[in-house]
C-alpha cells in the first residue's frame, strides 16, 4: 500500500489517481470514501458532527483500507497527526509525503470550496502539522513538478521498498517484513519505527553459530547487548528466565531499550515474555531463523515458557513492534527443521488456504513465497482474533494432539513431527465424524506424507497417558475440548469434544496408524 499525505492542495488525489493507474492497482481517496459513506459532505460533518467525530470515522476506514489488497491511497491532510494513524500506515505499506510550500498552496486553494479548516489561521495550521507530515518514509518536493513529474518519482523511489503484511490490531497493528537477506536493512527498519538507547539481543546458539557474521554486521554500529540462547526446549523454564531477566538488569538496560529476538520459537517466546515483563514492559522485535518460527511462531503475540505438568502453560499476549522473515536463514536448516516448518504451513493449507494447499502439491520450495503466504494466513486471523477468543481457535488445528505428544515424549520429538502427527489425526477424525471426504482425507495424507514428516517408528503413546496429558491443554472446557477438524481442504471448524470421544477416536487411529492402515 502506498499512502500519500500532504496538506490541502499537495495533490494528494491527483498524483493517487495517476499513480494508481500506472501500477495498475485500485486508488481510494479516503475523502471521497467518507462522504459516500456517511453521505453527507466533509464540511457537513464538521459543521454537524465536529472534528472529533470526523478524525474517528477517518480512522476507522484506514483501519479498513489497511486490512484490505493493495493499492495507493490519499489520506486525508489532518489523518497523519494521529500517532496511531502513522503507526497503521507504517505497518501496512509506504508513506509518502508530498511537501508543498504554503505560499503554493494558497495559489491553489479558494477559501471555502470544501477545505472547512482552510481559514485565516491557515499558516498556524501548516506549521502545526510539520512535525507529523516529517514521520514518513519518503518526502517528495512537488514544488514546480507536474503530476506526472511527482508520480514518476514516488513510483522510483518506491520500487525498492519492501511492503510489509500488516497485522491489524487496533491498538497495536504492525508489519512483518519478509525478503531474502533482509536482516541487512534491521537498522533502517528499526529507527522507522522507534529509537531505541540499545538493543538487547537473544540469539539462538545454532542461529548464532550458522549466521555469526551475519548477525555482527547487521548489528554493527548499534549499541547492544548480546545474549546467547542454548538450543532446545529446555531453555523455556523459570530457571533460564530468571538467567535472562538477570542479564537484562547487569547490561543497565532501561524502558528506552528494546528486545530483539533471533532465533526459533523457543528464543522468540522467551524474548517475547521476557520483554513483557521486565520493568513492566519494553519493546520486542522478533527475528525468526526457522521456517517453523517465520510462518507461525513469530506472528501473533503469544510468549511462554513451559512447566513440568505442559507447553506453554506460563505466558501472556504480548504482540511485537514488527516481525522480520529473513528467508536466508532457512538455507542452512537441516532437513528435520524443514519438514517439521512444512507441518505448520500445510495447516495453513488444510484450514484457510487451499491454493496453498495446491500449491504445495506440486513440491516446490520457493520459501519467500510460502513464507509470504502463511503470513497472510496467520496476520488475517490474529487481526480478528487476538487473543484466542474464538476464532483463532482454527490454528490449533493438529496441536491438541500434537502438544500432548510431547509432553508424553518428554519434548524429545520436534514440534512440527508432533503436529504433523496431530494434523492426521485431526483428519482421520473429521472423516470419521463424517464431515470430511474420504478423497480430501487421502489427499492431506498423501501431502503430508510425500514431505516425509513425521518420523518412521514414531511412539504413540497409550490412552491413559496421552489422555493426562490433554487434560492439561488450554483449549479443556471442564471435560470437554475445543476440537479443530476440517470439513474440506481450505475449510475449518471447531467443536466442543468430549475428552473421552477424542481418547476413545486416538485409540482406534492409533491402533490404525502402527497396522500402516
Amino acid at each position: 500500500m502506498i499512502y500519500l499525505t500532504g496538506f490541502m492542495g499537495s495533490g494528494k488525489t491527483s498524483v493517487g489517481r495517476e499513480l494508481a493507474g500506472r501500477m495498475h492497482v485500485p486508488f481510494v481517496d479516503m475523502d471521497d470514501r467518507i462522504v459516500a459513506m456517511r453521505g453527507s459532505s466533509i464540511p457537513e460533518i464538521f459543521k454537524y458532527a465536529g472534528e472529533k467525530a470526523f478524525r474517528a470515522i477517518e480512522q476507522d476506514i484506514l483501519f479498513e483500507i489497511a486490512g484490505g489488497e493493495e493499492g495507493v491511497v490519499a489520506t486525508g491532510g489532518g489523518l497523519p497527526l494521529d500517532p496511531v494513524n502513522r503507526v497503521l500506515m507504517k505497518a501496512s505499506g509506504v508513506i509518502v509525503h508530498l511537501r508543498t510550500n504554503l505560499a503554493t498552496l494558497k495559489t491553489r486553494v479558494m477559501r471555502g470550496l470544501g477545505r472547512p479548516l482552510w481559514d485565516q489561521d491557515v499558516d498556524k495550521l501548516f506549521a502545526s502539522r510539520a512535525d507529523a507530515y516529517t514521520d514518513t518514509d519518503l518526502i517528495i518536493d512537488t514544488d514546480g513538478l507536474t503530476v506526472g513529474d511527482v508520480v514518476s518519482r514516488v513510483m522510483e523511489k518506491t520500487k525498492g521498498f519492501c511492503m510489509p503484511v500488516p497485522v491489524i490490531l487496533k491498538e497495536r497493528p504492525y508489519p512483518i517484513y519478509i525478503g531474502d537477506g533482509i536482516l541487512r536493512e534491521i537498522k533502517t527498519l528499526i529507527f522507522r519505527h522507534m529509537q531505541p538507547e540499545g538493543l538487547f539481543v537473544m540469539v539462538d546458539k545454532n542461529a548464532l553459530m550458522s549466521h555469526a557474521s551475519q548477525i555482527s554486521e547487521a548489528l554493527s554500529g548499534i549499541h547492544h547487548h548480546l545474549l546467547e540462547v542454548p538450543s532446545g526446549e529446555g531453555s523455556k523454564s523459570y530457571g533460564f528466565l530468571e538467567e535472562v531477566l538477570g542479564e537484562m538488569v547487569s547490561s543497565q538496560m532501561n524502558r528506552q531499550w528494546v528486545c530483539m529476538a533471533v532465533g526459533g520459537g523457543v528464543t522468540g517466546d522467551l524474548a517475547g515474555f521476557a520483554s513483557n515483563i521486565f520493568m513492566r514492559g519494553i519493546p520486542v522485535i522478533q527475528v525468526p531463523t526457522t521456517l517453523l518460527a517465520q510462518v507461525d511462531a513469530s506472528i501473533g503475540g503469544k510468549t511462554a515458557i513451559n512447566l513440568e505438568k505442559g507447553k506453554n502453560l506460563i505466558g501472556t499476549f504480548y504482540q511485537p513492534t514488527f516481525v522480520l522473515c529473513d528467508t536466508s536463514f532457512l538455507g542452512t536448516l537441516d532437513d528435520m527443521q524443514i519438514k517439521a516448518g512444512l507441518a505448520e504451513v500445510i495447516k495453513y493449507g488444510i484450514i484457510m488456504d487451499y491454493p496453498l494447499f495446491e500449491y504445495l502439491e506440486g513440491w516446490v520450495c520457493d520459501y519467500e513465497k510460502i513464507v509470504r503466504m502463511c503470513c497472510r494466513d496467520k496476520a488475517s486471523v490474529v487481526s480478528r482474533d487476538e487473543r484466542e477468543d474464538g476464532l483463532r481457535r482454527i490454528l490449533n488445528f493438529g496441536h491438541t494432539l500434537g502438544h500432548a505428544l510431547e509432553k508424553c515424549m518428554l519434548f524429545q520429538i520436534h514440534h512440527g513431527q508432533a503436529v504433523a502427527f496431530g494434523l492426521l489425526f485431526a483428519t482421520w477424525l473429521s472423516h470419521d465424524m463424517g464431515i470430511l471426504s474420504l478423497e480430501d482425507k487421502q489427499r492431506i495424507y498423501a501431502l503430508v506424507n510425500r514431505y516425509g514428516i513425521i518420523p518412521e517408528g514414531i511412539c504413540s503413546p497409550d490412552r491413559e497417558e496421552i489422555g493426562d496429558a490433554m487434560a492439561m491443554d488450554k483449549k479443556a472446557v471442564k471435560e470437554d475440548i475445543r476440537f479443530a477438524l476440517t470439513p474440506g481442504i481450505g475449510d475449518v471448524t471447531v467443536k466442543r469434544l468430549s475428552l473421552s470421544h477424542i481418547l476413545d477416536a486416538y485409540e482406534r487411529f492409533r491402533h490404525g496408524y502402527k497396522e500402516g492402515i
